[in-house]
């Protein structure tokens, strides 16, 4: 049965836009930034420490940064409810207009 991979995404800040094609071995090339210089690729989790090892090798990639994603709560309701009773609790007041 398929089984669902835990996946990354990785934004890769290259020197040249010629190097892109060098990278799409490492996982799926998802958006090549031809103006800023940066692809954003995804790979397994699980093969992550390997793949970044090789990658920061290359002479090509100027800077790694893996994706915040994971960090980011994505519970949406009741989120103005907590923020509302977390300023009163510190004493925050909203600007009078």
């Amino acid at each position: 049965m398929f089984q669902k991979q835990e996946r990354i995404g990785l934004v890769v800040y290259l020197y040249y836009n010629r190097d892109a094609r060098k990278l799409s071995k490492f996982g799926d090339l998802y958006y090549h930034s031809k103006r800023s210089r940066y692809l954003i690729i995804y790979i397994n989790k699980n093969d992550l420490d390997t793949k970044l090892e090789e990658m920061r090798r290359l002479k090509c990639v100027k800077d790694i940064r893996p994706s915040a994603f994971d960090d980011i709560d994505r519970q949406f309701v009741g989120n103005l409810h907590r923020d509302e009773t977390n300023n009163h609790q510190k004493g925050y007041q909203p600007p009078s207009y």
